[in-house]
């Protein structure tokens, strides 16, 4: 009776011996939400710089990238038709977002997010020109160790 007590207990210990306590690594989830998040505030940060050839290499070399602004007329499609509507934009200002409202989402190498807050514009030394609610979605995919824009779209929500 001994011994068929004390080999399943055996048994049960020497398993439990050889599980080590793990540290918990944080799921691809939340690595994903983590690199879109560092993406958005990366884009933010460079158009608030006017730096064009940074803010540039944001976007995805394909010739289908798009970027479709908040007003009429604001659809760009492929490279060269958005960096020449965005030398216009950043000639004289600077744009940045504040993020109120981050919703991230992903698939393989393709996340998308929804980003509701304010977009903020100054002049080139700083001074505020104004200050609006601001909504923008994108489409992003894995290009090396980080995440590029495929599509931008901006609107400026109606008064809600």
């Amino acid at each position: 009776m001994k011994r068929v007590i004390v080999f399943p207990m055996v048994l049960f210990l020497g398993i439990l011996g050889c599980v080590s306590p793990r540290t918990v690594s944080p799921s691809s989830t939340e690595v994903v939400q983590t690199e879109i998040r560092q993406a958005l505030e990366k884009f933010s940060g460079l158009a608030s710089r006017g730096d064009m050839a940074a803010f540039m290499s944001q976007f995805d070399d394909r010739a289908d990238i798009l970027l479709v602004g908040s007003d009429k007329g604001e659809v760009f499609k492929g490279r060269a038709a958005m960096e020449g509507w965005l030398r216009l934009l950043l000639k004289g200002n600077r744009f940045s977002w504040q993020m109120d409202r981050v919703d991230i989402s992903h698939h393989g190498e393709t996340a998308w997010a929804f980003v509701e807050g304010k977009m903020v514009v100054k002049d080139t030394v700083g001074k505020l020109r104004f200050s609006a609610p601001y909504r923008f979605s994108a489409v992003m995919v894995k290009r090396g160790d980080g995440w590029v824009w495929r599509l931008f779209h901006g609107s400026t929500p109606a008064k809600e």
